[in-house]
């Protein structure tokens, strides 16, 4: 996989890329949204850069952006981590198949995956092997990937290529995205049982 990941070299270039993606099948773009809790009738369209929250804003809501690659459906949250919930997985995948990555400011990095409703996979791909990944929902699919420290984000995204087939391009993250205001997930999960349990 490290040759996939080469191709991916500029999600490492700037350190304040930080970001969860997803790409789900079987869920239209409307459908996506509401399962993050936005309302897909009112969107802004801005690039990625435009779409982080306000530091008054964090912790209370942030913005998704949504839109269709071919067969897919793709969710990119600036400095948001909605899709690394494994409610939200479960809630996106109910008829198709669900991918994300993320990885935050303070390093940590996660892959998240759910077919038909049940979360497949919840893992820190730095962590395998390691005490820190012990109680991670690892997948028999994570000896192909081969996860890099020296390019973390780069082999994040070629895993989420290499579940789902769908190249994730540089060029989204300079363009203006349809994109939704979406509550934190923790105070819109408030309540269910086992949000963030694989």
């Amino acid at each position: 996989m490290w040759q996939l990941a080469e191709k991916y070299s500029w999600a490492d270039k700037d350190p304040d890329f930080v970001c969860t993606i997803a790409v789900v099948t079987d869920t239209s773009a409307s459908d996506l949204v509401r399962a993050y809790g936005g309302d897909p009738d009112e969107a802004a369209h801005l690039v990625f850069t435009d779409a982080w929250p306000s530091q008054s804003d964090f912790g209370t809501h942030f913005y998704v952006q949504v839109f269709t690659e071919g067969a897919f459906t793709v969710a990119v949250e600036p400095n948001g981590w909605t899709g690394d919930v494994p409610e939200i997985a479960r809630r996106a995948s109910a008829h198709g198949h669900f991918v994300s990555t993320y990885w935050s400011m303070s390093g940590v990095s996660r892959m998240t995956e759910a077919m038909a409703g049940k979360v497949t996979a919840h893992f820190d791909p730095f962590a395998v092997g390691y005490s820190g990944g012990m109680g991670d929902l690892q997948p028999d699919w994570i000896e192909d990937a081969s996860f890099d420290l020296d390019r973390p984000n780069a082999s994040c995204l070629a895993a989420v290529e290499l579940r789902t087939g769908l190249e994730i391009k540089a060029e989204w993250f300079g363009r203006e995205l349809p994109t939704y205001r979406v509550p934190d997930p923790d105070v819109m999960l408030n309540g269910v049982e086992n949000a963030r349990e694989p």
